[in-house]
């Protein structure tokens, strides 16, 4: 055991250096200012949010909620929002349905979203008292489990949602090949949130960031641990 916690540290100390380094480079992103910003949910688990533009008619899909739901709940308490909660991690929709027994506006599902419906290898935290998993290589690990990868496309059919109007991603690594593919145009996305994570670079992270502004998304908010917000440009204009 000592000889393999003597291998694990040298890494560790790699991972949280590389952590530092890209969270202090992306915290640079250029943002469209906004008024009305409001922080929604814990401390760990909240988001930056356009308040004034959230709405009771809107659809928010939480991808990747994990175990703490508090922003989920807060859209609905504060603003009314239907909120389809989605994570790879059985036990955590469990909780989360759980936590909400009674609530009509909220349904969690065991989900592992991915860019298309099939098998995807995830890998497991090297964490003891963690249950989260990447389909990104995010941890210190070399045990993997198989798990069935829904496409958001496949589970707004399967529910019957024509559209999204706030999809927010945090999946351990994997918006890197998640987010390019999607069209968020065509869901009807108005809000976008997602979490942007050291297993990739800085450069493939600035490309995400560049890439959704192509396609019509200004990043508006950045709270900590690079997690970035974005409106649809049209909304911002209007």
């Amino acid at each position: 055991m000592p000889g393999a916690l003597g291998k694990l540290r040298p890494a560790k100390v790699r991972s949280a250096i590389r952590r530092r380094w890209f969270e202090r480079r992306m915290a640079r992103v250029r943002l469209t200012e906004l008024a009305g910003i409001v922080d929604l949910g814990s401390a760990y688990g909240g988001w930056l949010m356009p308040g004034a533009m959230l709405d009771s008619s809107w659809v928010c899909y939480s991808v990747g909620a994990g175990g703490d739901i508090s922003f989920d709940r807060e859209l609905i308490e504060r603003y009314g929002m239907t909120v389809r909660g989605f994570d790879a991690v059985e036990a955590f929709v469990e909780q989360a349905n759980a936590e909400t027994s009674g609530e009509p506006r909220f349904s969690a599902r065991h989900a592992a979203v991915a860019p298309r419906d099939g098998p995807l290898r995830m890998q497991l935290s090297h964490d003891p008292v963690s249950s989260s998993v990447s389909p990104a290589g995010l941890y210190l690990s070399d045990v993997y489990v198989e798990m069935q990868g829904r496409s958001l496309k496949s589970l707004m059919a399967e529910i019957g949602d024509e559209r999204i109007d706030l999809l927010k991603i945090d999946i351990e690594g994997g918006e890197y090949e998640l987010v390019p593919q999607l069209a968020l145009a065509d869901m009807g996305v108005r809000v976008f949130a997602t979490q942007l994570h050291h297993v990739g670079s800085v450069a493939q992270a600035r490309a995400l960031v560049a890439g959704l502004r192509a396609s019509g998304y200004e990043p508006v908010a950045c709270r900590y641990a690079v997690k970035l917000t974005f409106v649809r440009r049209d909304l911002l204009d209007a």
